[in-house]
């Protein structure tokens, strides 16, 4: 049966502001449910912001995640105010956009973000990817099987991407979709067809890398391109 979400983190959040009282500042989901798109077996991603975060506190936290029907699902972020607070602005670009809040605000806990932090997040995301794209192909047994990981991370460059461009963050995948090029269609459905991928041959996995690398390389260049030219 599906998790409702709403009602799970809501539950999780008074057991939370019983065990940690006004120490709580936020706590609010991502991931799959925050996009719409869960599975029943899709992890429950919360983000939870304490005053401070000390192993005490983790201790604590990870028993009252067991309490919680469902609770061997949950991961996420967790940390205190002031580590929130000089957190890598990139980082924090993406945490932000995702998060769904369920108690509190986060804004109230992070820094200003700039385009330059939307950029930054871009071009990190995108080296990644093509590191990743680069290693698998070189080192994995079996190469396709790993284009729908990659692909899941194509999906994340792109929501930035599409964010640069007109100014609207499309979360989910069938949102995003409809706005892309067929470049960037072609690179998405890499994580929307993953049972045509497991079945790809040698040359369309080759032809698959090759787009994730080509596309990879002209998003560095152009980003390194509008950096230099602000």
């Amino acid at each position: 049966m599906m998790l409702q979400i709403d009602l799970w983190s809501e539950a999780f959040a008074e057991k939370l502001k019983e065990a940690f009282g006004t120490r709580l500042k936020f706590l609010g989901y991502q991931g799959s449910y925050g996009r719409g798109e869960a599975a029943p077996q899709s992890d429950i991603d919360i983000v939870t912001v304490l005053d401070h975060v000390d192993t005490d506190d983790l201790n604590r936290y990870r028993l009252l995640v067991r309490e919680m029907p469902h609770g061997e699902l949950a991961c996420g972020f967790l940390c205190g105010t002031r580590e929130l607070y000089h957190w890598p602005k990139f980082d924090l670009y993406g945490l932000l956009l995702d998060t769904k809040p369920v108690w509190g605000n986060l804004l109230d806990w992070i820094p200003a973000l700039t385009a330059g932090s939307l950029r930054e997040a871009l071009q990190i995301g995108v080296s990644n990817l093509y590191h990743a794209a680069c290693h698998t192909y070189l080192y994995h047994e079996n190469p396709k099987t790993a284009l729908s990981a990659l692909g899941k991370q194509a999906f994340f460059c792109l929501r930035f991407c599409s964010l640069l461009k007109d100014g609207v963050y499309r979360a989910a995948k069938k949102d995003l979709f409809p706005c892309l090029d067929s470049r960037e269609k072609a690179l998405l459905s890499l994580s929307l067809e993953p049972e045509r991928t497991a079945g790809f041959s040698d040359k369309e996995t080759a032809d698959a890398y090759t787009l994730l690398l080509q596309w990879c390389g002209d998003i560095l260049s152009k980003e390194e391109e509008s950096s230099r030219g602000e």
